[in-house]
């Protein structure tokens, strides 16, 4: 079976998954959809910022995953002016080796052509 990774920003919010401090229905479906699938958040960090008196830094931008080993997650500060941390994740790949091809013997024959004018071409 394939990876699968899913990223994006859900604004969801689940008290006991992504340490919000309630669970909204939203919140409720996605958890259920990782555990269906079988896929680990990896996003541990608050990704958005408080902008407004009384809000509290929340994860909202989440990477869900089937493969969690793989990734690596990391936060870094917002650009520009965006309430949203930026998310990094990197996945180790390797170059995929040359194969040999398989030998083809292509036979060309090659002829001699004199081209004249544009209203002749004699071979």
């Amino acid at each position: 079976m394939e990876d699968i990774s899913i990223f994006g920003d859900f604004n969801v919010h689940h008290q006991v998954w992504l340490f919000s401090p309630f669970t909204d229905h939203r919140g409720e479906l996605a958890f259920k959809f990782g555990i269906f699938h079988d896929l680990e958040q990896l996003v541990q960090h608050p990704t958005r910022i408080p902008d407004c008196l009384g809000d509290t830094p929340s994860i909202l931008d989440l990477f869900l995953t089937s493969n969690p080993s793989a990734y690596a997650v990391t936060l870094s500060s917002p650009l520009g002016s965006s309430d949203h941390n930026l998310i990094f994740v990197s996945y180790p790949i390797s170059p995929i080796p040359p194969q040999d091809s398989p030998k083809a013997e292509v036979l060309l024959g090659f002829y001699l052509c004199q081209i004249g004018g544009p209203e002749e071409a004699l071979c």
